[in-house]
């Protein structure tokens, strides 16, 4: 949406064209495949301000209660050609960045990756190079300006990694409290999913004045310094978890967006397991149970830049899809060796669903294809039908099938029988009914807690 001005190649002005909202340039001579090549872009404009960031984005113009200038970016949604010339599309990411803001002196200019040079310019500002070494996709690339003070830490984790949080300054002392759990939650993702992926690139909080968002070594941090019910600031854990799942591993397709939500909402539940144990962090599932809809699809069209999920199933009825996935496997160790392989093997890379099930076709006992075609492809979720008898002898009879599912899915499920769930059996349900023999006083309850099944 920017005015270009001119693009040159070997030092000479390339023709170019546009239509509406896409620029193609023309080229004297065919670009091959490997070959490294350089082209300038000299554009200008004012970009697209953001209505309602990070959901309605753009950039963030605004003031801090000290009435200084207070900048940000939030572009994930509405995609970087708002304000980049680039190839907008999340298949395509650059291996490097670098970034130089002049700003107005006595603010401070924050970009992704770590801080190369800083230095006055012409009079009146001030210019901040930032250095990315590791991919990174065009919506997570962040420019952050403000009154900010800087607070500096180091976490010793698989790698060392430089932490630094650029904090409002009145903010300052709050933050240095607040923001001392992110050591703990590196540790728990390190745990659960191998290395911090960006360590060479440090890891950054920078207070926005909007929630919060995912940008790659640059999170953006908007939660007014709030911890939850189970004590911790949801932005933090949140937008931290990203880095392994849509900054490291990305969708190809916004329209395979679940792969970034559902892991990512899966590791706040992780992250509560760390430190509290797994009886909690099921507790905390629940508290997200109520919140899945179930009537779309998790899995949108590709190929149209879909980004307009009718509900928010990608983070709810995804992480309960992984809860589910857990339990039916009913063998952690197996779960987490798989989880850490999943983002040690992706690291850094491309992919899309079907990556995803294969994988786990191959690192698991289990053949996933069914289920995710009821999970992902299917909105509504199984529904467990079921009818006890009494008979002659005491005993009941138990007469049970899966309702909503597709084509032959069948899934094993854990029921309770006895009321203090001490007592229980496993059974497999699939469309065609199927019995099962009781004891007369038994009851025949689904460990909801373990599945997303009715």
């Amino acid at each position: 949406t920017m005015q270009i001005d001119s693009i040159i190649f070997q030092n000479k002005p390339l023709l170019f064209d546009r239509k509406n909202n896409t620029v193609m340039v023309h080229f004297p001579k065919a670009i091959i495949i490997g070959n490294h090549e350089k082209i300038k872009v000299y554009f200008n404009g004012q970009p697209q301000v953001a209505l309602l960031p990070p959901w309605k984005g753009g950039f963030v113009w605004n003031k801090d209660a000290n009435l200084n200038d207070w900048v940000g970016l939030a572009c994930e949604g509405i995609g970087t050609y708002i304000w980049l010339p680039c190839k907008d599309h999340w298949s395509d990411e650059a291996d490097s960045m670098d970034m130089y803001l002049s700003v107005p002196e006595g603010l401070i200019g924050v970009s992704n990756g770590k801080l190369i040079e800083r230095k006055k310019k012409e009079i009146g500002y001030e210019m901040f190079h930032w250095q990315v070494r590791n991919p990174i996709n065009n919506y997570s690339i962040n420019i952050n300006i403000g009154k900010y003070t800087e607070i500096r830490d180091t976490f010793y984790g698989i790698h060392q990694v430089l932490l630094t949080y650029f904090v409002l300054v009145d903010n300052r002392v709050r933050a240095e409290k607040h923001f001392k759990q992110v050591k703990g939650m590196l540790s728990a993702f390190e745990n659960y999913f191998g290395a911090y992926p960006f360590y060479e690139d440090s890891y950054k909080l920078v207070e926005t004045s909007y929630w919060g968002m995912e940008h790659q070594s640059c999170v953006a941090y908007g939660n007014h310094y709030i911890n939850n019910d189970f004590n911790f600031d949801f932005i933090i854990i949140h937008e931290s978890g990203h880095e392994w799942f849509a900054n490291s591993i990305t969708a190809n397709d916004p329209a395979d967006m679940w792969i970034h939500e559902s892991f990512t909402t899966y590791s706040e539940a992780l992250y509560v397991e760390y430190l509290y144990g797994k009886q909690k962090a099921i507790d905390y599932l629940m508290t997200q149970r109520n919140k899945v809809v179930a009537k779309h699809p998790m899995l949108g069209p590709r190929n149209e830049f879909y980004h307009g999920q009718k509900d928010n199933d990608i983070y709810y009825k995804g992480t309960w899809m992984l809860h589910t996935m857990r339990n039916v496997m009913n063998n952690d160790s197996l779960w987490f060796e798989a989880i850490k392989q999943l983002s040690e093997q992706f690291k850094h890379k491309i992919i899309q669903t079907e990556d995803i099930i294969a994988f786990f076709n191959t690192h698991t006992n289990y053949k996933w294809q069914l289920f995710f075609d009821q999970y992902l492809y299917k909105g509504a979720i199984p529904e467990l039908v079921y009818k006890m008898n009494l008979n002659p002898d005491g005993t009941q009879t138990v007469t049970y099938h899966f309702k909503n599912v597709v084509k032959g899915f069948s899934m094993p499920i854990k029921i309770y029988t006895s009321k203090d769930k001490k007592m229980f059996i496993w059974i497999n349900p699939k469309a065609k009914k199927q019995t099962v023999i009781l004891p007369g006083n038994a009851v025949f309850n689904l460990a909801s807690e373990l599945f997303l099944v009715t």
